[in-house]
């Protein structure tokens, strides 16, 4: 193995167990704050409002005039005290102000800022498409694997109370941090954070911005806490089954991104982008069809087989397309306004659970098939 090799490696093993924090939180969401009192209204408001703080986090923490490592070192440790704060005090005030403190998404999805750092990395050690296209698709992969290994805990282990869910939460959350301590960050100037891109970057920047915002508000919709919250609302759903679900679902996730590298190479990185999610999202605007949770079950796994296959060759494309020294300005720019247009989705989400949840899968699936579209007019021209 080579050096590179290693270092996207231990990148990556860093985002597998923040995904393995991230997802039980996500999953979880829904049951503890029903179980300290709030209604799917109040849920969806509280999801919402992690958004809102992570989304500040990604965009205050990088530009922040303090050494690369410091940066993910510091926002590594006031996870971590997120975490003692859920594990002394279970209450909707303490879930707030640990929300508040460390950052925590609760889409399920990694938009930390720690994400556009790694992949800056990533991206700049590999030496040609092919070694990129391969790293970014195992940065990917073992993300999903700290997603899985999070559903099989909640499968087995849903005795658990929530006090010892939210400790190993915290015990995982200290590991996460090791890879930074002993890893070596290229060197990331001042400008490369805070600078003016250029007029060409601008363009491609705010339309990608605007194309993924699309996106990212339908994902919005249906993130892995609006999942666990539809199934609860629709079929009444015990945590031990969602956790079932969502073993499938990251198991699929998983080896559609292997594959994705394969697919990208060979029809090209839009293509692979567009074909793959067009698919998944068909299946998602069946998922409300029939009222059998069987049905509605066997239509997310279809959805997943493909769903995920498109985000290696997004970050590829990105770290292609850009300029290597605008990338990681653009790499947290795009985090935020993906972040960003997520925020009033759960919030939506939570109403209509409240009221019509079997909208929220069509709704959800209709908004990111308009994305699809949208990307494959501009940027099918591009044969990468």
């Amino acid at each position: 193995m080579n050096h590179r090799t290693f270092s996207g490696l231990a990148l990556s093993s860093a985002r597998a167990l923040r995904s393995f924090v991230f997802t039980t939180m996500a999953i979880i969401a829904p049951y503890f704050l029903g179980y300290v009192g709030l209604n799917y209204i109040g849920v969806g408001l509280i999801i919402a409002l992690s958004g809102v703080v992570s989304t500040i986090f990604v965009y205050v923490i990088p530009r922040l005039n303090i050494p690369t490592k410091s940066k993910l070192l510091m926002v590594w440790g006031l996870m971590v005290a997120a975490f003692v704060i859920l594990y002394v005090q279970e209450s909707v005030l303490a879930y707030i102000i640990a929300l508040l403190a460390g950052g925590i998404p609760l889409s399920g999805k990694d938009m930390s800022p720690n994400q556009a750092i790694e992949q800056y990395s990533i991206g700049r050690n590999a030496q040609s498409q092919k070694e990129k296209n391969t790293m970014f698709s195992y940065y990917s992969f073992l993300s999903y694997a700290g997603n899985t290994a999070a559903a099989v805990f909640l499968f087995f282990y849903a005795g658990f109370t929530f006090e010892e869910m939210f400790g190993l939460c915290l015990v995982v959350s200290a590991l996460s941090g090791i890879p930074y301590v002993f890893h070596e960050f290229p060197k990331i100037e001042r400008a490369a954070v805070n600078g003016t891109l250029s007029e060409s970057t601008r363009k491609l920047r705010n339309v990608l911005g605007t194309l993924f915002s699309v996106d990212s508000f339908g994902g919005g919709l249906i993130n892995s806490s609006m999942l666990s919250l539809w199934f609860l609302a629709v079929y009444g759903t015990t945590l031990a089954q969602i956790g079932f679900i969502f073993i499938i679902v990251n198991i699929l996730s998983a080896v559609s991104i292997l594959i994705s590298a394969r697919v990208s190479t060979r029809i090209g990185m839009v293509r692979a982008m567009v074909y793959t999610h067009l698919i998944s999202n068909a299946f998602l605007l069946l998922m409300p069809l029939l009222h059998m949770i069987l049905f509605s079950e066997a239509m997310l796994f279809a959805r997943q087989a493909t769903s995920q296959m498109d985000v290696p060759p997004r970050d590829s494309f990105i770290n292609t397309v850009i300029p290597e020294e605008e990338r990681m300005r653009t790499n947290s720019q795009f985090i935020a306004i993906r972040n960003t247009a997520i925020i009033p989705a759960p919030a939506i989400g939570g109403v209509l659970a409240d009221t019509f949840p079997q909208t929220i899968p069509f709704l959800a699936g209709a908004i990111k098939a308009v994305y699809d579209v949208g990307f494959f007019a501009r940027f099918h021209r591009n044969r990468d």
